[in-house]
């Protein structure tokens, strides 16, 4: 789920900022390489049109919170690993159970008395199991966390009356931020194709020292976030950041709520929603109606998705802000 970010914490480690921005700045564009025509800011508007992405969790006067891209990509890892893990563990419970019977009672299943050597099975065997699980947990636990073991989601909120954006991560993601409105920078092409738009994010970047942690101490290196269900072209995508733009610049009046905030309570039915990936919208258009049939043919696999889905959300906890942050700018 979170491999986005893992991604980036992991590049920020490979060099320091001072690395990076030299690379960067030894950098040139290649021949017939297309420029990013990014906004000039976040003064600039981008689109005529406002739309809320379906992505927003709290909608107040004050702040909306926002969902990240791959909500929807969770599950698999917790189904499979999980599964494993669990086989060796019960195996080496049902292995420590009966190996201890037997030394108690000092019979083998066919009432003989036991040898030296069946003792030494019977104590040896357990415990390689229970050492196969350690080690399953051991190499396989960072895989886990992320989507189980760990936040249930990352919040991106956007606050407008202290001109802010909180990023509430996990620690091994980022950790919690506060970053500067004002000196957002926006990575989306003003030019794009429709096509390009397709599957699209918004992601916003700040420079070192444009934001701070919970204690006050500058941010040392670039912080990135991803906001939004991914897009169905570059209209929606373009659309979705000026939702937020006209927010944070000229209030709710200039970006009403939406008919539908998402839940947070972790619904079966909104996992196996989640895994179906279908858009009802293709039921309008009869053309389209083959993704339907597909989805049904790979039902059986849906399900497993959704099942390690919602089982990984209970194997989560819900992120809350801080009180300090739930109460900034009331």
């Amino acid at each position: 789920m979170y491999l986005l970010e893992r991604g980036f914490q992991w590049s920020k480690s490979l060099m320091t900022y001072e690395e990076a921005t030299e690379e960067f700045n030894k950098q040139q564009r290649q021949p017939g390489q297309a420029k990013l025509d990014a906004p000039e800011g976040v003064g600039e508007s981008v689109s005529e049109d406002v739309y809320d992405n379906d992505s927003l969790y709290a909608y107040t006067d004050t702040f909306i919170d926002l969902r990240t891209p791959n909500d929807e990509k969770r599950g698999v890892i917790t189904i499979f690993v999980g599964w494993i893990c669990w086989i060796f563990f019960y195996t080496a419970i049902r292995t420590g159970h009966v190996s201890v019977g037997k030394i108690l009672t000092g019979h083998g299943n066919s009432g003989n008395p036991l040898t030296a050597s069946d003792y030494f099975f019977l104590i040896v065997l357990p415990l390689f199991c229970l050492l196969v699980v350690i080690l399953c947990l051991k190499y396989t636990f960072q895989y886990l966390r992320l989507e189980s073991f760990t936040a249930r989601r990352i919040i991106v909120r956007f606050n407008r009356i202290t001109r802010k954006v909180y990023l509430l991560r996990p620690k091994h993601l980022g950790g919690l931020r506060i970053m500067d409105w004002d000196k957002t920078e926006v990575l989306i092409d003003k030019n794009m194709s429709e096509l390009e738009g397709t599957g699209g994010f918004v992601v916003l970047v700040w420079d070192k020292g444009d934001g701070m942690d919970l204690q006050g101490m500058p941010t040392d290196n670039l912080e990135v976030t991803f906001v939004g269900k991914p897009t169905h072209n570059a209209s929606e995508l373009l659309a979705f950041w000026e939702y937020i733009r006209r927010y944070m610049e000229h209030g709710p009046a200039a970006a009403p709520a939406p008919k539908k905030l998402i839940s947070k309570f972790p619904w079966p039915w909104l996992s196996l929603k989640a895994a179906w990936g279908l858009d009802t919208r293709f039921l309008r258009h009869r053309v389209l109606w083959v993704f339907v049939l597909a989805n049904l043919l790979m039902l059986p696999a849906i399900l497993i998705h959704a099942t390690g889905h919602w089982l990984s959300l209970l194997l989560c906890y819900e992120p809350r802000f801080p009180r300090v942050i739930e109460e900034a700018g009331r």
